[in-house]
């Protein structure tokens, strides 16, 4: 007798790291119509040691251990949109798939991975030199810890992510107004994914998954540099997704939910 083909996941997070993804999920995870995996980053389609030129599909139930194959199953690898061939991957494996991509200020995005790789002593440098030309010569022409400026060129991901799927079948949403708007941003999501809004929102704003509170910096010339090092990109980014990142550059932005347990 043969066997049924596994089921697939249905919605990917695939970015970009630190955009509140973590969040997101555990958000997500609440709706009774969903089922989100765990851990939260399965990290299968950024795995180079598996044969991509085999037919053999990937069987994830092992991560969905309460989800039933009528719930819509997620989950949540921002790696995705910046690691080289990840996103075809993922148009490969369900070409049916909903593509959910979170989007933050793309130098305050830089100082949060560099925050978090520092508590996880995986970096030495200070930021400033981190983001500078010594910094970036460790990126070749991808790094999973020292790609802080790298992962901030949003643009190309998103033409990446566009070419791949169909534009019904993705969904772009901003950190900042995720903490703000947080209600709106979800309800969103269940429209997207074809789902009733009918949860009721509980909860810190922010899951924070590596605790960076303890490190302190004068970014401000820094963030300053990278702001206008991305400006033709967000405003390429802008045009590609229609959503409005022009407030990002207009010398005033500053991410006031920072001191307020967002990483």
């Amino acid at each position: 007798m043969s066997q049924s083909a596994p089921k697939r996941l249905d919605f990917p997070v695939v970015g970009v790291q630190k955009s509140g993804t973590t969040a997101l999920s555990a958000k997500l995870a609440h709706h009774p119509g969903i089922s989100c995996a765990l851990p939260k980053e399965l990290h299968i389609f950024d795995n180079e040691s598996c044969d991509w030129n085999s037919k053999i599909v990937p069987d994830v139930a092992k991560h969905f251990p309460t989800g039933t194959e009528d719930l819509l199953w997620g989950e949540a690898t921002p790696i995705y949109t910046c690691w080289p061939q990840a996103i075809e991957r993922v148009a490969r494996y369900n070409p049916d798939a909903k593509i959910i991509v979170g989007l933050r200020h793309p130098a305050y995005r830089a100082l949060s991975h560099w925050k978090m790789e520092v508590t996880r002593h995986a970096e030495c440098l200070s930021f400033s030199d981190a983001i500078s030309e010594k910094g970036r010569a460790r990126v070749n022409p991808v790094h999973r810890t020292f790609s802080y400026v790298e992962q901030g060129f949003y643009a190309p991901q998103v033409v990446r992510v566009l070419n791949s799927f169909p534009r019904q079948n993705v969904t772009l949403y901003k950190m900042d107004e995720l903490y703000r708007n947080e209600g709106k941003v979800l309800g969103e999501m269940y429209s997207f994914l074809g789902l009733a809004d009918e949860v009721v929102q509980t909860g810190p704003k922010y899951v924070v998954p590596v605790d960076t509170s303890g490190i302190h910096v004068d970014a401000v010339d820094k963030l300053a540099y990278l702001s206008d090092l991305y400006s033709s990109d967000i405003l390429e980014t802008e045009r590609l997704t229609s959503l409005v990142l022009k407030p990002w550059l207009d010398g005033t932005y500053e991410e006031s939910f920072l001191n307020r347990g967002c990483p």
